[in-house]
């Protein structure tokens, strides 16, 4: 449905593109590697999806007061309008979604997904080892022919 939501938005950005503006309102301005730490992702995907967010006036660079060699990426009014408009349009979904639920399972999964999210952000780091891991122990099955020999 995010997706299908997000289609109809039609103004060309994708959703990582979003998810990027989001970390800017939330953790304000910061360097593109700090970025992609934060969200999570490649820096080569923070690079491209920042050149569709600057050209379209929803971010723009500014020089790091710490650091003149180095920038800043930061949401502009417009990026913070735009990020402020979806979250109020999410806010209304779920409104419109929960509205005949009784208060008390309303509050039960406000305080479910609170504390999914936090014990998400306490695991992170070993959540992303695991992950690696896997992907290490797919990669080198790939490579083991049936027959026991590796290629």
């Amino acid at each position: 449905m995010r997706a299908q939501i997000h289609a109809r938005q039609g103004d060309g950005v994708e959703w990582a593109g979003y998810m990027l503006l989001f970390q800017l309102c939330k953790g304000g301005p910061q360097r593109s590697s700090a970025l992609a730490a934060s969200a999570c992702v490649d820096p080569s995907t923070v690079s491209r999806q920042v050149s569709q967010l600057v050209s379209l006036g929803l971010v723009e660079r500014r020089a790091d007061p710490d650091d003149g060699r180095a920038s800043l990426l930061a949401a502009t009014e417009l990026g913070q309008a735009r990020h402020q408009a979806i979250h109020e349009r999410r806010d209304r979904v779920f409104a419109q979604l929960l509205a005949d639920w009784p208060q008390d399972d309303v509050r039960r999964l406000g305080s479910l997904l609170h504390r999914l999210n936090e014990s998400f952000l306490e695991n992170r780091g070993s959540l992303l080892d695991a992950i690696a891991a896997t992907a290490d122990a797919a990669a080198a099955a790939t490579t083991t022919r049936t027959d026991g020999e590796t290629s």
